[in-house]
């Protein structure tokens, strides 16, 4: 008969948070359009999101929560989607149309849906979190990349400002 041996298996969960703001203006958004940040178009950079294993390897994990804040509560909520991307993807203008290239879309981990139904809404606020997420991923970097894209007719506040918190779970 074999023998059992304990193994011990270790996981570390941590936070990785980034916030954008959007232009000051209330142009609605058409479904498939960017959420881009006002003057760079700059979409979400979680660097750090990956934490380096040892022997300067780089651990997998999976995404096991996500977090969308508003700094706005709007009548009609936002139906949302996050493409994560283990590599930078060229930025797009806020408004204009998602619309990723070949090479892009392989480096794309998984997407994060924030649907209107899931929203709560404070008095100034809203704030959507979808959990037992379970997006697994094997980065190359320690960075991931985000990119925010409308699902529905979006009319958003002047400035809105989007946050968003990935709770990660690494081996």
């Amino acid at each position: 008969m074999g023998q059992v041996q304990d193994v011990a298996v270790q996981f570390h969960t941590h936070r990785a948070v980034e916030s954008l703001t959007r232009p000051s203006n209330t142009t609605a958004y058409a479904a498939g359009d960017v959420i881009s940040a006002v003057t760079t178009n700059d979409h979400f950079t979680f660097a750090g999101a990956v934490r380096n294993g040892t022997k300067s390897k780089q651990l997998g994990g999976a995404f096991v929560t996500a977090r969308l804040h508003s700094s706005s509560a709007v009548a009609t909520s936002l139906d949302a989607e996050l493409y994560l991307f283990s590599a930078d993807i060229a930025e797009v203008a806020d408004n204009s149309a998602f619309a990723p290239t070949d090479d892009e879309m392989l480096t794309c981990i998984g997407v994060i849906d924030f649907p209107t139904a899931d929203w709560k809404f404070g008095t100034l606020n809203s704030f959507c979190q979808v959990t037992n997420l379970g997006i697994a991923f094997k980065a190359a970097t320690t960075t991931i990349y985000g990119q925010l894209v409308a699902r529905n007719a979006y009319v958003p506040t002047s400035a809105e400002v989007f946050t968003i918190e990935l709770i990660i779970s690494q081996d």
